[in-house]
């Protein structure tokens, strides 16, 4: 394709919202913009600018998405950090994201370099809280532990994205990982069946995927899942690998849905609106047999109103969540004692905890921090779920919990329920056929190169990529 900028359309049809795009040199195409109306529109209402405005937000400048090198029209900061690390892998997937079939090439930053790219990225303001270090497999690397160490050193909360193979077949890499300082393994598993690894992976990969798990639980690193999918392909395995992670929430502190993006090894597919699947949320509703609800996710931006509170208390600031809601939803969920799954916003009213905080996020410049604290407390007695509450968590405990969450956030204010609650939810990156400019001035998560520019993901892997990596290599 082309790869010019050129106006596109949302519009609803045959039960979900389409992306059409209309170019003169190759006619009118479209894709699957997000999952169902009704959802989409459920994520619209949550949308930050929607509550708090910005006037740049919907401004589509030119040169957008093609300039980041000198770009400062960026509406989002840097949430998380993206840096690959090597094109090495051990694996040769059929659909993976970062590697062109025309465009193998031999791009590995030096440990001095990526030093320098963390460097960069730790002197920016407001600083991202977190670094995934991606790749190929991070873990070809004989230094990431290294790496990791410089990471946790800069106080970034570290996050290595993993097939799993070197976990599982050299444990001791594991114990290197954990004492420099390694938070969260990003652990590929798509399936419990493998044949479906045989397909798309290459080989048989499941028992390896267990090992990995295991051998992180040994060394108390902990997990989030990250599932690629695709329907007709283990779009039926949704609501078992949410059983799993309920079940390992001692140490799996999430599972993440990506629903296949045809970019890289998967560009030209002629099978990619078959093998979209943007149902997820639908999915978990309907293999949970209603345990969780469509209406019980909620898109990246709710988080905007809890974090500009929470800066009130923070020596270093957030960056907001301000990404557009039809990047992705989210929530936390509850394991019971019973193992019943509880998504978080069961325990308040929610509607009405949401607005309360987005009322106080408005005005919170202008009030001091008992103000705050009162505010955060009027909400809380105003809105719980008082049965539930006191049956699952305490009064006690919670109302500390959510105190210490707003005043100084981390895994640590999470106490004893850090163990029993786990992170689930789906993020939609984009690839040429639903490629939106709009979305992607919002992107929150941004890759670093190796000469200092800050490039959205969705950008990066679609537009910057292969230059980036030529670039690199031929210095």
């Amino acid at each position: 394709m082309c790869q010019k900028k050129i106006d596109a359309e949302l519009t609803e049809a045959r039960g979900q919202i389409l992306i059409t795009k209309k170019c003169a040199e190759h006619g009118t195409f479209s894709a699957t913009h997000w999952q169902s109306p009704d959802m989409f529109k459920f994520a619209e209402s949550y949308d930050f600018f929607k509550h708090f405005g910005d006037a740049n937000s919907s401004v589509n400048p030119d040169g957008c998405p093609y300039i980041c090198e000198s770009c400062n029209n960026h509406v989002s900061d840097t949430v998380m950090g993206v840096i690959d690390v090597t094109k090495r892998c051990d694996l040769r997937c059929a659909i993976c994201f970062s590697t062109f079939p025309e465009h193998e090439v031999d791009y590995e930053p030096s440990k001095d370099v990526i030093v320098k790219m963390l460097e960069s990225l730790s002197q920016t303001h407001p600083k991202p809280p977190a670094i995934l270090f991606s790749g190929g497999e991070p873990l070809e690397r004989d230094d990431m532990h290294e790496i990791i160490g410089v990471a946790h050193k800069l106080q970034f909360m570290t996050i290595l994205a993993t097939n799993g193979v070197r976990l599982a077949e050299s444990p001791e890499i594991a114990a290197k990982l954990k004492e420099n300082g390694l938070n969260i393994v990003y652990l590929q598993f798509d399936s419990f069946h493998d044949d479906f690894y045989e397909k798309i992976r290459g080989q048989k990969l499941l028992k390896t995927k267990m090992k990995a798990i295991e051998i992180c639980r040994q060394h108390d690193i902990e997990i989030i899942l990250v599932n690629t999918l695709m329907r007709g392909f283990n779009d039926n395995e949704v609501g078992a690998i949410v059983r799993f992670a309920a079940r390992n929430s001692y140490i799996i502190r999430g599972v993440i849905f990506q629903p296949i993006a045809f970019t890289g090894r998967a560009t030209d597919n002629p099978f990619r609106e078959a093998w979209r699947d943007w149902r997820f949320a639908e999915e978990v509703e309907n293999q949970s047999r209603g345990e969780i609800k469509t209406t019980d996710f909620f898109p990246l931006p709710v988080m905007v109103s809890p974090i500009m509170i929470m800066r009130k208390f923070m020596k270093k600031p957030w960056p907001l969540f301000s990404c557009s809601p039809e990047c992705g939803v989210v929530n936390w969920m509850y394991v019971s004692k019973n193992s019943t799954i509880i998504p978080i916003n069961h325990f308040v009213n929610f509607e009405k905890f949401f607005r309360i905080l987005q009322k106080t996020a408005k005005s919170v410049k202008s009030k001091g921090r008992f103000s705050i604290l009162l505010s955060l407390f009027l909400a809380s007695i105003q809105s719980l779920n008082w049965p539930l509450v006191a049956k699952e968590i305490g009064i006690f405990t919670l109302m500390k919990t959510i105190l210490k969450m707003h005043i100084s956030p981390s895994y640590q204010s999470l106490a004893n329920l850090r163990r029993r609650i786990f992170l689930l939810g789906c993020m939609a990156f984009m690839d040429q056929y639903n490629f939106d400019v709009n979305r992607v001035r919002r992107c929150v998560v941004h890759y670093v190169t190796p000469d200092l520019k800050i490039i959205p993901f969705c950008a990066y892997n679609n537009v910057h990529r292969i230059e980036t990596e030529e670039e690199y290599v031929s210095r």
